[in-house]
């Protein structure tokens, strides 16, 4: 497994549950952990003081009332006022991270309005210029989606993996830049809002946008964005999507279950052309099999869809709600793999990866328990209730702030995040590299680290389906099927 880079700690990590409950450091919640724990064990003690008390044939006979072990009794209050002191110590440590929790929310709920408003003010102003559309909202909205969608195929959403050398400067963007928290936070509250610049456009009442879009009940967001991107994009030529085939390849190997989020994230396959970009894992018996599938980020980033499926094309396309290239053949590999729709899955992925592994989640053909997401823009898929959702992001990361804001998580989702490079240099010829897997992969390290109740139940559920025994692991690699040009 790679290392951690030296400087990290364990309090490095910010974990939240249901993005309402609670909000706090690891650090918080696991020295509150430790408390009751103490606390258990300090009642303990006290019991056993007053037992040895007791042991003394002569004390409850003693008529003048004299105490035959008075330090033993003093000790045992004692431990009673510390066990006390324990257990509201640690009741105040949980309630201060529920009222950071709550003012983190109210702040995210006040942002995300501001932000909505102002786009919308934006549109208005745009009203009636070059960036409306004849027809429709709809169409409109499409209008002012392919244009933010034009400037970031040229700008942030170029490969995060490309050197900067081999970039034309002009289009150049400072990986300082990418990766400073407040510019991340920025893009999300951005993303959130592309919507009301579209209703702002079409002379929607704001009212429409504040019922139905982020801040209000979430139905128009960023998917509509994406199916205007596409809507407008598709007629131009570029992100079209074809049908996949998936094929097993190499030689299956015999790992042994993951025990933590750790394994999980080191054994996402790299996004590399050419590579496999699924890896599906087979354990317990022909009775009661359970599986784990891995999921590799986007590979190719080119607007046009050539080859490899896991591309630009399905990350748009996923974004929209859409059947991508990536999601077919997660979904045929999975199939061909031999998976029943009883068996229970663990899902991991990383990126695009991610996004596919929520929305496979939310495909009502497999029994998924578990989810880890690493990067991923997947804020808005909504994970059926029950399934395990664990979301790493990084706040110095712009990819998962592509996905927007969500304030209406289920409660099975705990988010771990934190600030990859807060006091590391950044470094050279890495365009993103808090998306880096290999920086994921150092955080899913300080979460197997951290003590933290939510944390350790996810890792938990991991155990609890995949079990102990080793099994079959098989790499799967899917390609798009050029279509055959129609008949003239």
């Amino acid at each position: 497994m790679s290392g951690v880079r030296d400087g990290l700690a364990d309090g490095d990590l910010t974990v939240s549950v249901g993005g309402t409950t609670i909000v706090a450091t690891d650090e918080v919640l696991a020295q509150a952990q430790f408390l009751n724990v103490l606390r258990d064990d300090l009642a303990d003690w006290v019991g056993r003081a007053y037992r040895i008390r007791n042991l003394d044939p002569y004390w409850p006979a003693n008529w003048l009332g004299q105490d035959p072990w008075p330090d033993l009794l003093q000790v045992a209050g004692r431990l009673n006022s510390l066990h006390e002191y324990c257990g509201v110590t640690a009741d105040n440590l949980v309630a201060a991270a529920r009222s950071y929790g709550y003012v983190e929310r109210v702040a995210r709920e006040a942002a995300l309005m501001g932000a909505a408003d102002l786009a919308y003010g934006l549109g208005r102003l745009l009203r009636g210029g070059v960036f409306a559309l004849a027809g429709t909202p709809f169409g409109v909205s499409m209008a002012g989606a392919a244009s933010v969608g034009r400037i970031g195929l040229h700008g942030s959403l170029r490969s995060p993996s490309r050197s900067p050398a081999a970039r034309n400067g002009a289009d150049e963007l400072d990986p300082r830049l990418l990766t400073n928290p407040n510019v991340v936070a920025l893009v999300r509250a951005a993303a959130s809002s592309l919507d009301d610049v579209a209703w702002g456009l079409a002379g929607t009442p704001r009212s429409v946008g504040r019922a139905f879009g982020d801040e209000g009940l979430g139905v128009i967001g960023i998917s509509r964005t994406a199916l205007g991107v596409l809507a407008v994009a598709r007629n131009g030529g570029v992100f079209r999507e074809s049908p996949v085939s998936v094929a097993a390849v190499g030689t299956p190997t015999q790992p042994t279950p993951p025990t933590g989020v750790g394994d999980l994230a080191e054994r996402i396959p790299k996004a590399v052309a050419g590579k496999p970009q699924v890896r599906i894992e087979n354990y317990g018996d022909a009775e009661h099999p359970s599986w784990a599938v891995y999921i590799s980020g986007t590979v190719e980033w080119d607007a046009i869809a050539k080859t490899d499926p896991l591309d630009l094309t399905s990350n748009i396309t996923a974004m929209a709600g859409q059947t991508a290239g990536s999601f077919e053949t997660v979904i045929s590999a999975m199939k061909a793999a031999g998976i029943a729709p009883s068996d229970p899955v663990v899902l991991a992925g990383h990126s695009q990866g991610g996004l596919i592994a929520t929305q496979v989640a939310a495909y009502s053909w497999f029994n998924v328990q578990a989810v880890a997401t690493f990067g991923a823009p997947e804020s808005k898929v909504p994970v059926p209730d029950g399934v395990a959702t664990l979301t790493v992001e990084h706040t110095d990361d712009i990819v998962p702030a592509m996905g927007g804001d969500s304030l209406t998580d289920s409660d099975d989702r705990v988010t771990v995040r934190r600030e990859a490079f807060a006091s590391e240099p950044l470094p050279a010829g890495a365009a993103l590299p808090a998306h880096n897997l290999d920086t994921y992969r150092e955080t899913a390290l300080l979460i197997d680290a951290s003590p933290e109740a939510n944390l350790q139940g996810f890792r938990d559920t991991v155990t609890d389906v995949l079990g102990s025994e080793a099994g079959e692991a098989v790499l799967w690699r899917g390609s798009r099927v050029p279509e055959r040009p129609a008949p003239q």
